[in-house]
């Protein structure tokens, strides 16, 4: 007597794989949305600039992450509660504002999103030149620093100049993903300092020229940092779901 397997049809297996995808959505976006209010509501999410506010925040890492990871919805989610958390712990009357503290903060993982899957599959001399227009930029905030601070200023240039050649040899070596998880990073990063400076600015909250010194001294270390971290935890993340892929095979 035969035994029959019962079969699966092809669009029970898309309805599974749907089904995976959405749980999986879901529980990054909760992951990521409770590290975001970790970082908003203590002080693991700042990190020290010589600036009159005195930090810089990582708390728009996760944003960047789910974008990247799980595509623009989860990533308007996860900066979505950003900008609520930070709406809520606001003391100054610039981000008790929603449209300053909550609205730009909705872009961060979207742009980045966008920004990854734009550039994850272009070419080694587009990304080079892509890689060569953010060390001018952090060039020129280390320049710009330097006239505050002489030592951090050398430090902050020797730096960027480091982490563009380390990823410049990568992406010839033979990985340019590592290269577009660092311009994703860029951008989202970028977009959450450019879309709350330019939102205090249309508001009357802070003068057109205070936002460009803000915006230097504080949105480049961001971009620093949340490529960094963001290199780190995708690839790492990437690497360990593909090893449990292969383990279900």
């Amino acid at each position: 007597m035969s035994k029959h397997r019962p079969t699966v049809t092809r669009q029970e297996k898309a309805l599974a794989v749907a089904s995976e995808r959405a749980i999986r959505r879901v529980t990054t976006a909760g992951l990521l949305l409770a590290i975001t209010l970790l970082l908003v509501f203590t002080t693991i999410g700042m990190f020290p600039v010589p600036t009159p506010a005195g930090h810089a925040t990582i708390a728009h890492i996760p944003a960047i992450i789910g974008g990247i990871l799980e595509g623009p919805l989860v990533g308007l989610l996860v900066g979505m509660g950003f900008g609520f958390a930070s709406f809520a712990r606001a003391t100054i009357p610039m981000f008790k504002d929603p449209l300053v503290a909550i609205v730009p903060r909705l872009f961060i993982g979207v742009t980045a999103s966008f920004a990854f899957f734009a550039v994850r599959r272009a070419s080694k001399p587009v990304l080079a030149i892509l890689l060569a227009v953010l060390l001018g930029f952090m060039l020129l905030f280390s320049w710009q620093m330097a006239g505050t601070i002489l030592w951090l200023g050398i430090t902050w240039g020797v730096l960027s100049v480091a982490g563009a050649a380390f990823l410049f040899w990568w992406m010839r070596r033979e990985d340019v993903q590592v290269v577009a998880l660092g311009i994703a990073a860029a951008v989202g990063s970028l977009t959450n300092t450019v879309l709350v400076l330019s939102a205090a600015v249309l508001r009357g909250y802070i003068p057109q020229e205070a936002a460009w010194g803000i915006g230097l001294t504080h949105g480049v270390p961001e971009v620093i940092a949340s490529g960094i971290i963001t290199v780190a935890v995708v690839t790492a993340l990437r690497q360990i779901g593909s090893r449990w892929r292969r383990a279900r095979l």
